[in-house]
This record gives structure tokens, C-alpha cells and sequence, in this order.
């Protein structure tokens, strides 16, 4: 599966290739429950002792977290090929993700990146099967490497199934990106048969016992449905963001603004007061380089005695303009996010090809436009 400072991903394990890993804590939570699964299988069948059945399930535990680990510097290798940026491991609860920085992917890197990860996993299972079939072995390492051979067969071919957020949800939403020139649209179509393969696994290892007429082991049925609400999950933030990312340009600055026009900062609120009646609108005042600084706030205005218009300055009865909280009106959705995430302002004052003011923008429209909320 594939600003200011950051909080930590984990405990930082190390790196592999240069690669930076981290352990979640989330992780002692699946080992834990692997530790005791196999543990319990292995001393309920009397195959060895109860204390080495345990031993050996946290064997198994580990086992997993290399297959995994493998997993992800597999995609983590293939990512620096394609000369993708930095990149850190995390391994979690579910397993692992590599994490990359911002970049523009193509669809034939971004599929041989995400299939890197099951074919490791099957590379594994069969230099493990090889091992098993041409060395001699006791009990315990046969029995933990016939594990490590099932778990990455079973890694591989899970992540290999087409429907994100799988690894091989990489190769449908490749083959709509191909197709349509939009990655966000592979990713919409990938992520809703990775929808599918989530329902599939409730019903399988759930419904399916049931009705016929068996009784699901505990630890499979919470197991499935733990990996199911986490692809659900992941899905839902997907094709969320997606369909953002498709939304942003035909968003555009001067669909959304109010009309505004420009009054000098030294102003009064007589001077507001009379271009208002003239011209309506808001009023967005700036300093003598013709710099937005303020916007006039009405409910401050109407407290205003009207007698004492003449000498209360407009600039007492305005809201403050952050730095740099200015757009160009021809400015789209990109443009837009862009300064939410740079200015520290909920109010932009939007300008003209020539330098003027024309209109106010807040920060809650262009939210709402992005996500599709548009009112």
C-alpha cells in the first residue's frame, strides 16, 4: 500500500538505502495479535510446548514485518529509478506505507512503482520455498519459514488486487488515467472497485460462513473487517480529494468574490457611508502604495454615530487584511488553495490585470467551491 514542522511518523528505525524507516506504535497492536493467534493455534494442536507456541507467533510477527518492510523499500527503490522525491517508510496496524513528497507522476512510473511491492512479496515466497525444499531444517525454522512463504504469498497477491488503495489499484487507475489524460479520474474509478474488494471481504469471511451455516473464527472476522473499514476508509479520502483536485479549475477567483471597490486607509466613515449609498458593494481600504490593508466590517459601521461620522477614521470600523492576502481575479482553484495554505487570512481582497481592487473574497467560498459545496 502505497509547512511547519512535522510531527514524527514513529520510532525512527533507521534507513535502507537512505531511506528513512519508522515504527508506528500502531504496529505493537497487530503484532500483539499475531503473536497471540498463532500462538494459540500452535499450542491447541500440540504441535510444540505453550510458552515456544507463543514465542514462535511473535517469530511470525517479526516475519511479517520484514516481508513488509521488503515490501515497501521494493517500492521505495523503484520510486528512486523513476527519480520520484524523498521518500520515508512507516510500518502501522495495517502493514506499511511509503510516504513520498509532493510531485507530478505518470501513469507508467506510478504503476511499476505500486506492482514493485506484491512482486518483492512473491520473490520472497519463492527464494523461502526454494530454501525449504533444498535445505533441512528443524521444527521451528521449518515452521516459521512455511509461514514466511504463505504471508508473502498472501501480501502479494492481496496488494496486487486492482482496486485501491491496493498497490494494484495502481494498474486500473493507470489504464483510466491513460485514457482519459486525468489522473484523478484513475484514481475515482480505482478507488470505487477498491469499494468493492472492501465489501467482498466482509462478505466473505463474514456472511458467507454464516450462511452456510459455520461459525467465523473471532480473529478472521475482525480482521476483515478491520482491513475493510480501512480500504472503505481510504477509499472515501480518495475519491474525496479527487474529485477536489477536478473541481479546482473551474474554480475561478472572480466567480466567487463579492464586488468591492478601494478606498484610502485615512479615510472616514462619512467617506465610507457616502460611497456606499453611491456605489454599494464592499469597501476594502488600502495604504498610500495601494495596498490592500483592511475591509470595512458592516455591524462595526452601523454602531457608528452618524454625527461623529466625519471624525471616527474608517480604519476603526474595518477587519484587518492578512499579509499578502491578495489574488489576481483571473486566479483558479490551484491559485486559490494555494494561498490557504500560505497566507494567514479568511479574507483575500482580489485584484485586477490593471492593480485594482474589485472584488473580496473569503476563504470559506473558495473551501466550499474546491469540495464541491459550492452555494
Amino acid at each position: 500500500m502505497s509547512d511547519t514542522q512535522e510531527k514524527s511518523p514513529g520510532i525512527k528505525l533507521g534507513r535502507i538505502g537512505g531511506v528513512p524507516v519508522y515504527l508506528s506504535s500502531s504496529w505493537f497492536i497487530i503484532t500483539a495479535v499475531i503473536t497471540f493467534s498463532v500462538g494459540i493455534q500452535l499450542s491447541r494442536g500440540g504441535i510444540i510446548p505453550p510458552l515456544n507456541a507463543y514465542l514462535m507467533g511473535l517469530a511470525c510477527a517479526v516475519a511479517i514485518a520484514v516481508a513488509v518492510l521488503i515490501h515497501e523499500v521494493a517500492h521505495a527503490m523503484t520510486a528512486r529509478a523513476f527519480k520520484w522525491p524523498d521518500a520515508h517508510i512507516v510500518l502501522t496496524l495495517m502493514g506499511g506505507h511509503t510516504q513520498f513528497g509532493s510531485f507530478k507522476a505518470k501513469p507508467g512510473a506510478s504503476l511499476w512503482v505500486a506492482l514493485s511491492g506484491p512482486l518483492s512479496n512473491f520473490l520472497l515466497a519463492g527464494i523461502g520455498w526454494l530454501v525449504i525444499e533444498n535445505a533441512p531444517m528443524g521444527v521451528y525454522p521449518n515452521l516459521l519459514l512455511d509461514f514466511f512463504v504463505y504471508a508473502n504469498l498472501l501480501l502479494g497477491a492481496f496488494n496486487a488486487l486492482p482496486g485501491l488503495p491496493l498497490d494494484g489499484g495502481r494498474l486500473v487507475e493507470s489504464i483510466v488515467w491513460k485514457a482519459t489524460g486525468s489522473q484523478f479520474k484513475g484514481t475515482i474509478a480505482s478507488s470505487w472497485v477498491g469499494r468493492a474488494i472492501a465489501v467482498g471481504l466482509v462478505f466473505y469471511f463474514v456472511i458467507y460462513p454464516l450462511v452456510r451455516g459455520e461459525q467465523p473464527q473471532i480473529i478472521t472476522v475482525v480482521v476483515g473487517i478491520m482491513v475493510a473499514m480501512f480500504m472503505w476508509q481510504a477509499t472515501t479520502q480518495l475519491i474525496a480529494h479527487s474529485k477536489m483536485m477536478l473541481n479546482l479549475p473551474t474554480v475561478i477567483a472572480t466567480d466567487l468574490m463579492r464586488p468591492a471597490s478601494a478606498m484610502v486607509s485615512h479615510a472616514t466613515v462619512a467617506d465610507v457611508l457616502s460611497r456606499q449609498n453611491a456605489r454599494g458593494g464592499e469597501i476594502i481600504l488600502v495604504d498610500p502604495k495601494g495596498m490592500p490593508v483592511g475591509v470595512i466590517d458592516a455591524q462595526a459601521l452601523s454602531r457608528v454615530d452618524p454625527n461623529q461620522a466625519a471624525q471616527v477614521p474608517a480604519l476603526a470600523v474595518s477587519r484587518a487584511l492578512g499579509q499578502g492576502a491578495i489574488v489576481a481575479e483571473d486566479s483558479d482553484g490551484r491559485a486559490l488553495i494555494d494561498y490557504l495554505a500560505s497566507v494567514d487570512s479568511a479574507e483575500y481582497a482580489v485584484i485586477s490585470a490593471t492593480g485594482q481592487v474589485v472584488g473580496l473574497l473569503h476563504q470559506r467560498q473558495i473551501v466550499n467551491a474546491v469540495t464541491g459545496r459550492r452555494k
